[in-house]
């Protein structure tokens, strides 16, 4: 054997080639080669070693017997036993690749008539070298391959069972963007429709290669747009269609898939859209998806998108894209390094002449920079211009040191007269009593304080004067808190909506019957103490809370509210000269509610008020906190009722842990094709509008807020009803979205929602009122203006419900319900048009069957936490801070640009065992986002666990201070919107260079951290809660260390990675 190969190189290498001694002795070792069935180790060592020299015999060969001996050999060598061509070198077999190329050129253009087994075997070669050589695709196009590959497609084009491997070899050339568009200008693709539709359905796999070759050839748009030119799209239409009706057990799914797929590549282009158009493949489509089995899951998303592309954009049914809430700007003179500026736009896109609501509590008309005195970097209102140029750089430590009142509260024990006029000294007219336990303190221009002192100890916040209220604002506003002015004709205005509904005429015995608490706005107690203190005191949860077990009072309720965090938990004795009484106090500064009050009249307002609440329960007391405090919250319009499930102080304990709803492959198929047949059969579509919230405010322009809720009165008068007449909604609530809703068949709604404030984007959260159901009746909901490409209610999320009468019959509380849910694009744009590019909107979708007839639900993206609940829930954790002894200062961080006050809650232990200055700070704050509401319940169940007084809670208050912002974007959240404030911006995007008058709540958080820094109390942890739409589970991002204000991250920073793996 290895005399022959000696043999072949001499004859091939000499001057004169023996053309018979070559061909003689190929066909020996061919066929030596072929009879051996075991590759021995000499054979393996002989071929591999003599591989170049055969390389090198068959370039030089122009016989076709030669050719076809040596291609012989290299094919048992590759092929047949592997093992050989494995033992030869990869450059070898490159160099192989080239002159297998170039063979297969010379047999197709010199050797006439080719055969097609040695085409078939160069081909097979190619093929197999391509795991090898990378570059055989360029080698092709270099060698002139592409060209004779596509004529010998046209010219055999009969002969199918040699071609499989030319066309395996084609898909490998068709790698190669430049060698697709060579492949185009040589009409590869009709030799390839022509080879598909010669072929028979039972040559599945030549038919799909050639297939997959199309699909790579008509990405290109020159290719795609030459081919729709040709006729090319109808023809590969008719050629789907009929691979579907012919199959009966739907076996050729795959070949469907490419074709799908090479239709939905004519979509991209306005002519291809067209021509499918024309030949009405919607309808073609529609049957389609309503015959394919429920399994074939990779088709039906090609099929919507087609459908969805070649349907008309539609336009939002509504008259604009932009919001229903206007909020007119303040006009500012800006400064250029301010992130409010823009060049050539000063007015904000304000109106001229329009007016912010008023955020000064003196009732004058606020200045263009707003709120002078909520600016806490502020020292004298003078000084303030008509510009926001405030710098981060230039601390008013004076001013933002009021926000760390524990410093205070360690250095000295209480608060003492004595430091009154410091407090006050930038205060004009100030007037100090020389008897202040007698006497008022009176400040001209900030109404009336009044304190109750004995042995030099200041108990703010104790009203002695009922005929004034406190009205503290400006640079104070850290220290005292102003309480809300009602006067008579604000009292009728409040009530007026109540004796006007025709549900008030209900009977109470009725109400208590069915089990449903009527919640609506109660009259204030008559008499000028119990009119103040029902203000000021408990009813309003402003100031002081004050409960008394004596003089009549129920030991049984007030154990109660006690329990439930609405009263103090001990009792400290009052000495007023000969009286001594039991009270339970609740201030603001719990660790001030310990003092002897000596006066009279502080006595008798606290037992008239402590009798008049006497007889109710924890949910009256609730309730009555609540309203009052939604009296206060300031909204872009008025409301027209107060959610019902923020009424509700307790709810019921979930039974499980929420599960992932598993849903069904066929469910966007369905809603899909509900769409779709909307357009097929237009007639069976009602568009009945029964929601427009445009329509309500055109209507209620000049009403006002409706503090009230009459949900249970109306389910106990149509519970047992016949429901006929269409769902009714309602989103004029508190962190309400919802701007319409439109039957669309008996028992589906399209639901539009609005967009943030002064915004047309953002459309995502929602959460309405909705009555009228039947029991037992699946109810379909399609949101259809959602902006997010994908969602969570594709994988397992459900919508909350909320039912009043399932919380009549003791079972309050929010739950996850729903079916059929799912999230897809529709055909809904910004505007309407056929561009192909347009922007579409989708449809979040669900299914819900209500428990009750003629109840009333809530409906949410998630569960809803609302300003106003905070602000109640802040008068509870007063409550437990003093009944465990824990340090809870609440505070007013600044006002919002609607007027609302900012919490800032500062929890750490009342312990003194510990320096304060050993203490370090962390730092938290939350929703930012409104419609990330999960936060605001982290943080709720946070500050609830910092106020449990459990052991370890104990030992964590005695190493760290924890300053609290749990509501950095009140107004996002009181006007539902989803992640801007009222200005139309993200909050979020503006802690570089925030503005104090358009992001006062970014700022002043932003001031007051720095101000820590530069007093050397950096905060250990500064941790921002969010939710996000598209994420499961709990993760953090991280900030770099390296431009961290702490010197440990700067230097610990490359240690990140391996710490966070470290506690994985």
């Amino acid at each position: 054997m290895e005399e022959l190969f000696k043999t072949l190189n001499q004859a091939n290498c000499s001057t004169r080639r023996d053309v018979e001694l070559i061909a003689d002795t190929s066909q020996a070792l061919l066929h030596l080669l072929t009879t051996h069935e075991k590759s021995t180790h000499e054979m393996i060592a002989l071929y591999s070693c003599n591989l170049d020299m055969l390389l090198l015999v068959l370039e030089n060969a122009q016989e076709q017997n030669v050719i076809e001996n040596v291609v012989g050999m290299l094919y048992q060598m590759l092929c047949i036993k592997p093992r050989i061509g494995g033992a030869a070198s990869k450059v070898t077999l490159r160099n192989a690749s080239r002159t297998l190329l170039a063979t297969l050129v010379y047999v197709a253009q010199e050797l006439q008539p080719a055969s097609p087994v040695l085409l078939s075997t160069l081909y097979t070669l190619i093929t197999k070298l391509s795991l090898i050589d990378k570059r055989i695709a360029v080698k092709a196009r270099l060698q002139g391959a592409l060209n004779v590959t596509v004529n010998l497609l046209r010219v055999h084009a009969s002969h199918t069972k040699f071609l499989l491997p030319a066309v395996k070899c084609l898909k490998i050339f068709a790698s190669s963007s430049v060698n697709v568009a060579e492949l185009g200008r040589n009409g590869a693709v009709d030799a390839l429709i022509a080879l598909v539709q010669a072929c028979s359905k039972k040559q599945t796999i030549l038919v799909q290669t050639s297939l997959d070759i199309l699909q790579l050839l008509l990405k290109s748009k020159k290719n795609a747009q030459v081919a729709i030119k040709q006729g090319t799209v109808g023809v590969l239409l008719a050629m789907f269609l009929d691979w579907h009706q012919s199959q009966a057990k739907h076996r050729h799914l795959k070949e469907q898939k490419t074709l799908l797929t090479i239709l939905k590549n004519f979509c991209l282009s306005k002519a291809g859209k067209k021509v499918l158009i024309e030949a009405d493949i919607v309808q073609h489509l529609y049957a389609f998806c309503k015959d394919i089995p429920t399994s074939s899951t990779e088709l039906l998303p090609l099929a919507s998108v087609i459908l969805q592309k070649c349907l008309m954009p539609k336009k939002l049914p509504v008259s604009s894209t932009a919001s229903v809430y206007n909020f007119s700007l303040p006009q500012l003179e800006h400064d250029p390094y301010c992130s409010c500026y823009t060049p050539g736009n000063t007015g904000l896109n304000a109106a001229p002449g329009s007016d912010i609501q008023n955020v000064d509590s003196f009732g004058s008309a606020p200045t263009p920079c707003s709120s002078l005195s909520d600016l806490a970097v502020i020292t004298q209102a003078e000084e303030v211009k008509t510009s926001c140029q405030f710098s981060l750089d230039s601390l008013d430590n004076s001013r933002t040191e009021q926000f760390l009142p524990e410093l205070q509260h360690f250095t000295h024990t209480t608060a003492s007269l004595c430091n009154i006029p410091a407090m006050y000294s930038q205060l004009e007219g100030v007037s100090l009593v020389d008897s202040p336990g007698k006497q008022p303190l009176t400040f001209t221009g900030f109404g009336t304080v009044t304190a109750a002192v004995t042995e030099s100890h200041l108990v703010p916040g104790v009203t002695l004067n009922p005929a004034s209220t406190l009205d503290v604002d400006g640079p104070c506003e850290g220290l005292l808190e102003s309480r809300p002015r009602v006067n008579e004709n604000e009292k009728r205005s409040l009530h007026s909506c109540h004796s006007s509904a025709d549900t008030s005429k209900m009977n109470d015995s009725k109400s208590c019957e069915f089990g449903l608490p009527v919640f609506q706005e109660k009259p204030l107690a008559s008499g000028p103490i119990c009119s103040s203190m029902a203000n000021n005191c408990l009813l309003s949860a402003d100031k002081i809370s004050v409960l008394s077990e004596n003089s009549g009072s129920n030991p049984d309720a007030v154990a109660e509210l006690k329990a439930n965090g609405l009263v103090c938990a001990r009792s400290e004795n009052i000495d007023s000269g000969t009286n001594a009484v039991s009270s339970d106090l609740l201030v603001e500064n719990t660790h001030l509610a310990n003092s002897t009050i000596p006066n009279a009249a502080v006595l008798e307002s606290v037992n008239e008020c402590s009798s008049m609440h006497s007889q109710n329960t924890l949910e009256d007391v609730f309730q009555e906190i609540y309203l009052t405090r939604a009296r206060d919250t300031k909204t872009v319009l008025n409301r027209c009722s107060i959610p019902y499930p923020d009424l509700c102080s307790q709810w019921t304990e979930p039974r499980q842990i929420e599960p992932l709803l598993c849903s069904k492959n066929d469910v966007k198929r369905k809603s899909i094709l509900g769409d779709i047949n909307r357009i097929v059969q237009p007639a069976a579509i009602m568009n009945n509008i029964v929601y427009s919230l445009d329509a309500l405010l055109d209507e209620q322009s000049h009403l006002q807020d409706c503090l009230a809720n009459s949900d249970a009165e109306w389910v106990l008068t149509h519970s047992e009803q016949t429901i006929e007449s269409p769902l009714e909604f309602d989103s004029q609530f508190e962190s309400g979205n919802l701007r319409t809703a439109i039957q669309v068949r008996e028992r589906e709604y399209d639901l539009l929602l609005s967009p943030d404030v002064n915004s047309s984007r953002h459309l995502q959260w929602f959460y309405f009122r909705v009555r009228n159901m039947q029991v037992g009746v699946p109810y379909r909901f399609n949101v259809i203006n959602c902006e997010k490409t994908n969602s969570q209610f594709n994988f397992g999320m459900q919508p909350v419900i909320f039912s009043v009468k399932e919380a009549g019959q003791g079972r309050a509380g929010w739950l996850r319900t729903g079916s059929n849910i799912c999230y897809y694009k529709n055909q809904y744009t910004r505007s309407a048009g056929v561009d192909a590019q347009a922007k579409l909107f989708h449809t979040a979708a669900f299914t819900i069957v209500f428990p009750h007839n003629g109840d009333i639900c809530y409906m949410a993206y998630h569960y809803p936490y609302t300003f106003t609940l905070l602000q109640t829930h802040l008068q509870q954790w007063k409550g437990l801070a003093t009944q465990w002894g824990t340090y809870l200062n609440v505070q007013r961080l600044c006002k919002t640009l609607s007027g609302n006050e900012v919490p800032l809650l500062t929890i750490t232990s009342q312990s003194r065992e510990d320096d304060l200055d050993g203490r370090q700070y962390v730092f938290l704050t939350s929703r930012v986002h409104p419609g990330e509401s999960n936060s605001s319940w982290v943080m709720k169940g946070i500050i609830e666990f910092l106020l449990s007084g459990a052991p370890v809670v104990q030992q964590l208050l005695k190493m760290y201070v924890f300053k609290i912002v749990p509501m950095l974007n009140p107004d996002g959240v009181i006007n539902g919107s989803h992640r801007c404030s009222v200005t139309g911006e993200d909050l979020n995007r503006k802690w570089v260079n925030p503005c104090p008058v358009l992001h006062p709540t970014v700022y002043h958080t932003k001031q007051l951290i720095r101000y820590l820094v530069s007093i050397s109390k950096s905060p250990i942890l500064f941790c921002d809660f969010h939710g996000h739409s598209r994420k499961k589970n709990v993760f953090v991002y991280g900030c770099n260390g390296k431009t961290s204000w702490r010197e440990d991250d700067k230097v610990n920073s490359l240690d990140d990675k391996a710490f966070l793996v470290s506690i994985d």
